[in-house]
């Protein structure tokens, strides 16, 4: 059985292991609430997910129309434009 780290993904041949990588790296689960078990850090549903206004909208949509969940995904957009890191450091993002 092999296991995997939550944060980094690495594997692992034992659960013991596993322990062990945690306790070493000090990486966790999230426990964010966004999902009603630990996970994985800023999958979609996760609220440190820079969309995840957007997607708890869409889980609820029954109480929303079109229009207000794409206001929602432009707020969302916009306020985390910048977030992902650039993988050639000589590139600037858009300003606009």
């Amino acid at each position: 059985m092999t296991v995997r780290c939550l944060e980094c993904r690495t594997r692992r041949a034992t659960y013991e292991s596993l322990q062990a990588h945690y306790k070493a790296s000090g990486h966790a689960a999230c426990t964010c609430g966004g999902l009603h078990y630990p996970h994985r850090p800023g999958t979609r549903y996760c609220d440190q997910h820079p969309m995840a206004g957007f997607h708890r909208a869409m889980r609820s949509s029954e109480d929303l129309s079109d229009v207000e969940l794409l206001d929602i995904l432009i707020d969302d957009a916009l306020a985390f434009r910048n977030v992902r890191k650039l993988k050639r450091p000589d590139l600037q993002p858009c300003p606009f």
